[in-house]
């Protein structure tokens, strides 16, 4: 961990950027970020524009521009939001050492010379490395109009502007690249040709944030896509292992004996995070020994590749039977007439916990009973009665993170005032 301790030194100011949807957010990064990274100027804490209570409560866990409350270390350059999830908001602290860390072992991997397509967020590690990369190395880019949610992210419109970016790179022959979440993608392929054919365009196609289902993965390869699975996150300054391979200098261990068993990933490299600001009880819980205990489980395999199997907090016990909720997400997203689906639990005082699935439909005609009991067989089949669902919900459409991830903290407190108000049964209740 660094601490704030040089003697005499001046502390570094912390101060909050508020980044807009769309290319005005991608311009007020691009032009904060050098001075943040030589440290000639502050370090910058970027913060979205909405919605007001969100912004608070980050300003709150961060505190930008607090004199009274300097820099943990004046080598820190960004402090990144973050709560996964589920949790409550919290600033990394990354370093100017862990920045280039990360993009200088992602050139040795994957190229220094990219063209990039920005599609995500300027407030989230992984539109903030882009930039980073670009920089360092003087990659261009070309900004899709969604970027940040400036407007609904669409294949024609993300077909347009990957169109532009590839007439450039054919003409000064730079690989195209774009990071993208696994939902963007899916779009992308129900759109057809336009937009299978734009991810065709790409040298590499980065899929992370959330995890990428096997069916996905399947179809992006049928089409010769050439899709690469990213895995890490905001305290790792974004990927740190790609379709399983970690990058140079970054290790991770399961923490079981020799790393044969499953177990809880732990990373070590010079990419970790400082820590989190103003919070050292977060610290002592997460970096240990020089290494970042992450919540999520893996395994290895006989060729040393990661494969990321779930989350600690992904388990639940119902009955006494340990069940993996994103086992039971997996066993019925494959059915072929579900969108989406996301499975959360709620508290009983028999069971101890209860599966609930929020399932998003291909066709507004489904047969609806009819498919709730394929999917309890077929989650009962595969994995045991104990991780059936109680209860199946249809929803138009899941609450989304703007990091691309489920927000199952508001799947929790709906399915939880949904009970409370009688409009659906507790599951405990619902077989």
């Amino acid at each position: 961990m660094t601490a704030f301790d040089t003697l005499g030194a001046i502390p570094r100011t912390l101060t909050a950027l508020t980044i807009p949807a769309g290319l005005g957010g991608v311009s007020r990064m691009q032009s904060a970020l050098p001075a943040a990274l030589d440290g000639s100027g502050p370090a910058i804490a970027p913060f979205p524009e909405g919605p007001p209570q969100l912004v608070a409560s980050l300003l709150e866990s961060i505190k930008p521009d607090d004199s009274s409350l300097p820099l943990e270390s004046n080598d820190i350059a960004l402090v990144v939001s973050t709560s996964g999830s589920t949790g409550a908001p919290r600033g990394v602290l990354l370093s100017q050492q862990a920045l280039h860390a990360s993009a200088t072992a992602f050139a040795n991997r994957f190229g220094t010379d990219a063209r990039w397509v920005v599609s995500m967020p300027m407030h989230r590690i992984a539109g903030i490395m882009v930039l980073v990369r670009a920089h360092l190395y003087g990659n261009p880019f070309e900004v899709d109009p969604s970027t940040g949610g400036a407007r609904q992210f669409t294949a024609p419109t993300f077909a347009a502007t990957t169109l532009k970016a590839k007439r450039q790179s054919d003409a000064d022959g730079r690989p195209l690249m774009v990071s993208l979440v696994p939902t963007q993608i899916a779009r992308l392929l129900e759109a057809g040709s336009v937009g299978i054919e734009a991810l065709q365009s790409y040298e590499v196609v980065l899929s992370g944030a959330a995890a990428t289902p096997q069916p996905l993965l399947e179809q992006l390869r049928s089409y010769g896509i050439n899709v690469v699975v990213s895995y890490g996150m905001s305290e790792t300054c974004g990927g740190v292992s790609f379709d399983g391979l970690p990058l140079d200098n970054v290790s991770i261990s399961l923490g079981t004996q020799d790393d044969i068993e499953p177990g809880r990933i732990s990373i070590s490299g010079p990419v970790l995070a400082s820590g989190y600001r103003l919070r050292p009880d977060l610290d002592a819980l997460t970096f240990i020994d020089g290494r970042m205990m992450t919540h999520d489980v893996g395994k290895l395999d006989s060729s040393g590749l990661l494969h990321v199997l779930g989350r600690l907090d992904d388990i639940v016990i119902v009955g006494g039977v340990n069940v993996a909720l994103s086992a039971v997400e997996a066993a019925i997203r494959h059915h072929p007439l579900i969108e989406d689906v996301a499975v959360i639990d709620v508290t009983d005082p028999l069971w101890g916990s209860l599966p609930l699935a929020y399932v998003v439909l291909r066709s507004i005609d489904t047969d609806t009973d009819a498919l709730t009991m394929q999917i309890k067989d077929v989650v009962s089949n595969r994995i045991g009665k104990a991780a059936t669902p109680r209860s199946v919900h249809y929803v138009d459409q899941l609450p989304m993170l703007d990091s691309g991830k489920i927000d199952r903290l508001s799947l929790r407190l709906q399915a939880a005032k949904d009970i409370e108000q009688g409009r659906v049964r507790h599951p405990g209740n619902a077989e």
